[in-house]
């Protein structure tokens, strides 16, 4: 890069210096949108605070978006997609976010490093905070959370006793500041995908079906386990259901577990799928179109 620099100021024919400032200046800026647009999303001066959701007993991040960052690259980062990033942050309208905006991410248990090792290189980790909440107590944080000995926890973060207090910081272990590894990744996705095949070949032994069009729903905030299940009002229970998302085409074959309650939903939802299911549906919104094809 330097010497294209010189060069242009060593060339005697060249007449227009104007131009070659205003050459410069834009190979600078490009320089800098460049390094902009390769932001890291997480670096061993970080410090990582988790803490748990009330409904799904996940453990949470809040990631603050800095310039250049995006929701596909954040969510990428941290081995999810688009789709399951808006279901955390159902408000979220945009994949290009405002500086500042704070995202909530789901860190898994697998990503979590919690303890040093041999070959353990300080500078490549982010250390992990946990917020303790009214009713935590250091049992249940380090064994039932994070699966590890308390007096782990204790030595760590200097504890005189095992008493601790609502919001708290406690430091239980960490994480790669290269983000969720793909062998965490390729698991969750295998275990979705092997549930998923087993389901396709239990539908294409069905004999007979009906077609159906109509509303779904699924709870954003439920559940988010990898199970592909549904409700239907008149599917045979233990049956294979293949759901097809009336926006994008896409079809999950789906476990029908139950009946869809009459008192609870409006007739013009003909099926409940469950949050895993409707994620690999591309679902966004709570309501959405499907086509069904079920055994009745």
């Amino acid at each position: 890069m330097n010497t294209i620099i010189l060069s242009l100021f060593s060339t005697k024919e060249n007449k227009h210096p104007l131009s070659i400032l205003c050459l410069i200046w834009s190979f600078f800026a490009f320089n800098s949108v460049a390094q902009t647009a390769t932001t890291p999303y997480l670096t061993d001066k970080d410090t990582l605070f988790l803490t748990l959701n009330d409904k799904t007993g996940e453990k949470i991040i809040d990631h603050s978006m800095l310039q250049g960052q995006t929701l596909y690259s954040l969510a990428r980062f941290y081995g999810l997609n688009e789709e399951e990033l808006y279901s955390y942050n159902p408000t979220l309208k945009s994949n290009k976010l405002p500086l500042g905006q704070i995202v909530h991410v789901p860190i898994p248990n697998a990503a979590i490093k919690r303890f040093k090792g041999e070959n353990f290189k300080r500078w490549k980790f982010a250390p992990i905070m946990f917020v303790v909440k009214k009713g935590d107590n250091l049992y249940k944080i380090s064994k039932t959370l994070f699966h590890m000995p308390i007096d782990s926890v204790v030595k760590w973060n200097k504890l005189p006793n095992s008493t601790i207090a609502p919001g708290q910081q406690l430091h239980v272990g960490w994480m790669s500041i290269e983000g969720v590894p793909d062998s965490i990744r390729s698991l969750k996705k295998a275990t979705i995908d092997t549930r998923g095949k087993a389901l396709a070949d239990n539908f294409t032994k069905q004999k007979g079906s009906i077609e159906q069009r109509g509303a779904a729903f699924w709870q954003k905030s439920g559940n988010q386990n990898t199970d592909l299940y549904c409700l239907h009002r008149s599917a045979r229970i233990g049956s294979t259901m293949a759901i097809t998302n009336g926006m994008n085409n896409r079809t999950v074959y789906a476990k029908v577990i139950g009946k869809l309650p009459d008192n609870i939903y409006g007739n013009e939802i003909i099926i409940i799928v469950s949050p895993s299911a409707a994620r690999l549906l591309g679902a966004k919104d709570e309501k959405f179109f499907v086509k069904l094809k079920y055994q009745p």
